[in-house]
């Protein structure tokens, strides 16, 4: 694997991240405001958020509407990254949301079936040059359709997958706390804090 301190924030990267089934509900009233994201997006969130289950009276920043075993143990390395603007995630309702998105409180799992082909790699690849991102990291289980999000982007920048390699016991609670503590290693740039069992695929 690559080296910790390969893998360290620098000005131009952009971090990728999943979600949870695990939400907090409420937050603040619905806005009507549009999140500037391509139509294609915009248009398949619209057809497919009303065939999930989801109250959507109450809206959160995306990054706060998770609590599930990532971000019960990533710490405050995901609020800092959150308000860096350089956070995205990837969402079974949302498709691709910015950290600090509001969003509605859902229960839909990722499956790249239910979205028109190409809609999502298009929408990363849209963040990536809005930003002027020089390089990508991606913290997500290897096996879910999150990383498989992931390898079939088109990269034009330095793209780096981070997995877990894990087989014992209780993988469901093991894997995102180990993905979140390598997170926070890598934002913290304390790569002492990197956990056992990671695992770096280039993407690019």
């Amino acid at each position: 694997m690559r080296l910790a301190e390969d893998l360290v924030d620098e000005p131009g990267t952009l971090l990728i991240i999943g979600p949870s089934k695990a939400k907090v509900t409420g937050g603040s009233p619905r806005t009507a405001a549009r999140a500037d994201w391509p139509e294609d997006l915009l248009r398949a969130r619209a057809d497919l958020l009303p065939r999930s289950v989801v109250d959507d009276r109450t809206q959160l920043p995306a990054w706060q509407r998770y609590r599930g075993h990532f971000y019960r143990h990533v710490g405050d390395a995901l609020p800092d990254a959150a308000a860096s603007g350089r956070l995205l995630i990837l969402s079974g309702g949302y498709g691709v949301a910015r950290a600090d998105e509001p969003i509605a409180c859902y229960d839909r799992k990722l499956r790249l079936r239910d979205w028109p082909p190409g809609t999502l790699e298009a929408a990363i690849q849209y963040e990536v040059q809005r930003l002027g991102t020089r390089r990508v990291l991606g913290f997500v289980s290897k096996s879910a359709d999150y990383a498989k999000l992931l390898r079939r982007v088109r990269w034009d920048v330095d793209a780096t997958l981070v997995t877990i390699d894990f087989h014992g016991g209780g993988a469901q609670a093991e894997v995102p706390k180990r993905l979140a503590h390598a997170f926070a290693a890598v934002w913290l740039r304390e790569p002492e804090r990197m956990p056992p069992g990671v695992v770096t695929e280039p993407l690019s």
